[in-house]
C-alpha cells in the first residue's frame, strides 16, 4: 500500500517525537550509570577515570576511606532498605486485594456506580502533599501515632490502590463471562469458579497491580514525608543525603535499583507473554497470521 505524503512525514515526525520520548526516559539512567563507575566525585561527564571502587564502597565500607562522609556505606542504608521493602510489600499486597475486590464488585450495575468510581480514583490524582498532609492532620487528631505501621502504610494504600482497580479493570473488560457461567452450570460454586477460573485469567492483572504498588510505594517521597514520622525510608534517607555531597556511591545505590526495577519489568513483561499465549493462543495466532497477510498483500498492491 503505497503512502501518502501526509502519512510519510507523520510517521517520520512520530517517530522522532518517539525517539526524543525514550531519551528523555532513559538518559538519566545511562548518565547515573556511568558515574557510578568514577573514581572519585565529580560532576563531569562522561568520568575521567572508571573504577569500581564506588560498588566496592558501597558494599563494603570498612576497606575504604575515600568519600568517609556520613549516609554514603550500604550498611548506612540497611535500615532505611528494610523499612522500604516491608512497606512496599505489605503496601503492594493489600492494595492488589482491595484492588481486585473493587474491581469485581463494579462488574455489576448498582447505584451511586459512577460516584464510587472517581471516588476511588482520588488517591490517584490527589496531589502527594495533599494526601500526605490530609493524613497526618486526620492522624492527629484521632490520636494514632505517625510511623510506617500506621499512616505511613495508610497512605501508601490509598496513594497506589486506584492504580490496581484501573489495571483489574482493563483486564476485566476482555474477560468473557460466559466462562464462569459454563462453570457454574456443571456445578461449581462462586469460590471454586473464581480459584479455577477468574483468578488463572487475571494473574497477570495481579503481577501487574502488585508490580505498580511495590514500585510506586518504594520510591515515594511526597507522601512518605509527612506520614512516616520519625521513621525513614529509602528514598527519603538518599534525599537527606544529597545535600552534604553526592558522590559515585549514590549513583552506584540507584544504579542497583534501577536494574532491579527493570528486572522485574522484564519478568513481567516475559509473564505476561506466556499467559496470554496460554488463555489466547489460537486467537493471538490467527492475529498475526492476518497482520503478515495483510503486510504481504500490501506489498504486493
Amino acid at each position: 500500500m503505497q503512502l501518502s505524503q501526509g502519512q510519510r512525514v507523520f510517521r517520520v515526525v512520530g517517530g522522532i517525537i518517539f525517539f526524543l520520548i525514550l531519551i528523555i526516559l532513559y538518559a538519566p539512567f545511562f548518565i547515573m550509570g556511568l558515574l557510578s563507575f568514577a573514581e572519585r566525585p565529580t560532576a563531569v561527564f562522561p568520568p575521567a577515570d572508571f573504577s569500581l571502587i564506588s560498588y566496592q564502597k558501597l558494599f563494603d565500607p570498612s576497606n575504604f576511606d575515600l568519600y568517609r562522609i556520613p549516609g554514603e556505606p550500604l550498611a548506612n542504608y540497611l535500615r532505611p532498605i528494610g523499612l522500604s521493602v516491608t512497606l512496599a510489600l505489605l503496601t503492594s499486597v493489600i492494595a492488589t486485594v482491595l484492588a481486585l475486590m473493587a474491581a469485581l464488585a463494579f462488574r455489576e450495575r448498582f447505584r451511586g456506580r459512577g460516584v464510587a468510581f472517581y471516588l476511588l480514583l482520588l488517591g490517584m490524582v490527589t496531589p502527594g502533599i495533599i494526601l500526605g498532609l490530609g493524613f497526618r492532620l486526620f492522624a492527629d487528631q484521632i490520636g494514632l501515632p505517625t510511623g510506617w505501621k500506621t499512616t505511613g502504610l495508610l497512605t501508601h494504600i490509598a496513594w497506589t490502590m486506584p492504580f490496581g482497580f484501573i489495571v483489574f479493570l482493563v483486564f476485566l473488560n476482555r474477560f468473557d463471562r460466559t466462562i464462569e457461567e459454563a462453570a457454574s452450570v456443571l456445578g461449581a460454586d462462586s469460590w471454586t469458579v473464581f480459584r479455577t477460573v477468574t483468578l488463572p485469567v487475571l494473574a497477570p492483572g495481579v503481577l501487574a497491580s502488585l508490580l505498580f504498588g511495590f514500585t510506586l510505594s518504594f520510591d515515594e517521597i511526597q507522601r512518605s514525608a509527612l506520614v512516616l514520622g520519625r521513621d525513614q525510608s529509602l528514598a527519603i534517607a538518599i534525599i537527606g543525603a544529597t545535600p552534604v555531597r553526592i558522590t559515585p556511591v549514590l549513583y552506584a545505590l540507584g544504579s542497583l535499583i534501577a536494574l532491579v526495577s527493570f528486572a522485574f519489568v522484564a519478568f513481567y513483561l516475559l509473564f505476561f507473554e506466556r499467559e496470554r499465549r496460554r488463555f489466547y493462543g489460537g486467537k493471538v495466532a490467527e492475529d498475526e497470521e492476518e497482520e503478515e497477510t495483510g503486510a504481504a498483500e500490501g506489498a504486493v498492491v
